[in-house]
């Protein structure tokens, strides 16, 4: 973070420097421990989020929490809703569907 979204020595020298978006959308998704796999698929690659816990907005009624369980850096399971994920991906169907995403690392 501090090396590509860093406000510089004087404060401004990324300032406005954002690719539209772009950039910070994908700093977003890697932050919080999603990396969407594909334009065209509705998959997304689970990673060890930064944060301890992050919620996501879904709609007015609905949220999503990512957690993360220890502090490794290499994932030991993921659980959807106390369910084991087998593998590494996650579908935005079933993120919608999911209220808490955990990610336990070693």
């Amino acid at each position: 973070m501090s090396r590509f979204y860093g406000m510089g020595d004087e404060g401004r020298a990324l300032y406005g420097m954002d690719d539209a978006g772009e950039m910070s959308s994908w700093y977003v998704f890697n932050a919080i421990g999603l990396y969407p796999y594909s334009p065209a698929d509705p998959q997304y690659i689970v990673t060890v989020p930064l944060f301890n816990s992050v919620t996501v907005a879904l709609t007015d009624t609905t949220s999503l929490t990512i957690a993360k369980k220890g502090l490794g850096t290499k994932i030991v399971g993921i659980t959807m809703d106390g369910q084991k994920v087998n593998g590494y991906f996650v579908s935005h169907g079933d993120l919608l569907k999911t209220r808490k995403l955990l990610v336990s690392t070693r």
